[in-house]
This record gives C-alpha cells, sequence and structure tokens, in this order.
C-alpha cells in the first residue's frame, strides 16, 4: 500500500481533509533540485486532524469522486501552517498605525479649503504682474521663442 506525509491546509469539509504533500524533484537537464507540490483529498472518519498538523495518508478503494486516500495517522499536532505574519508588532509598526489614525480623525477638508484660497491668492498675483508685464506668461514666452 502506497502511503504519503503531508501537511493539512483545509478541514472544512466534513470528513474530508487536503493533505499538501511536497517532494524534491531533480531537473533533469540542469541538475537543480526544485520542490513540487500536490494536494490530495483524504478521508477523516472521526474529523481529528486540523489545519497545520502533519498527517500521514494510505491508498485505499474510491471513496467518492476525489478522495482514494485515508488518514493513517497524525504524526504531529498543530504545527499551524503560517499564510499571514506574525501578530507580534514593533513600536515603528504601532507608532505608525496611531499616526494613520490620527490622520484619519484629522479634518481633511479645511486644509483643502486653506490650499484652494493660497493658490487662487498666488494665481490673482501672478495674473496682476503678467497685466503689468513684470513676469511673462509661459504661454507668451513660449510663442516668442518660435518666432
Amino acid at each position: 500500500m502506497r502511503s504519503k506525509q503531508g501537511t493539512v491546509i483545509s478541514d472544512t469539509s466534513d470528513k474530508t481533509i487536503v493533505i499538501k504533500v511536497d517532494r524534491a524533484v531533480r531537473h533533469p537537464i540542469y541538475k537543480k533540485n526544485y520542490r513540487v507540490s500536490k494536494k490530495f483529498h483524504a478521508h477523516d472518519e472521526k474529523n481529528e486532524a486540523q489545519v497545520g498538523d502533519v498527517v500521514e495518508i494510505v491508498e485505499s478503494k474510491p471513496i467518492s469522486k476525489k478522495k482514494t486516500w485515508k488518514l493513517e495517522k497524525i504524526l504531529s499536532k498543530n504545527a499551524r501552517v503560517v499564510d499571514q505574519p506574525a501578530a507580534v508588532e514593533s513600536d515603528s509598526e504601532k507608532e505608525l498605525k496611531e499616526s494613520v489614525a490620527k490622520e484619519k480623525t484629522a479634518p481633511k477638508v479645511e486644509v483643502k479649503k486653506e490650499e484652494k484660497i493660497k493658490n487662487s491668492e498666488n494665481s490673482s498675483e501672478i495674473e496682476k504682474k503678467v497685466k503689468k508685464g513684470e513676469v511673462e506668461d509661459s504661454e507668451n514666452s513660449e510663442e516668442k521663442s518660435k518666432s
């Protein structure tokens, strides 16, 4: 009987677990080792395996369309598969989150209005200078350079 060892990646279905089996393969031409993984659906009668457990499965007669393996034994419990970063935060990360939270609560509308007022004052001053001839208008300067 064939058997395989792998890590449980899903146990959401009733009496079914999904196991990821990794194996090392050597490339025939380039002679470099690389990892190949494959998923197997296995029958878990007692629903005892959980995500992250390292288990051994054995081949059996077909139980359903995808299930042709049975759970033989659990080799190690709760060797959790970590897909997300650890919950431990450093001081700099906490400070960053606090500053982002403060920015979200700060009134951004008032800042935008003030910027618009400043920009309009600057543009009106520039327009006055252009009319007086103190500063050349960018369009006028381009036309002069072309001719």
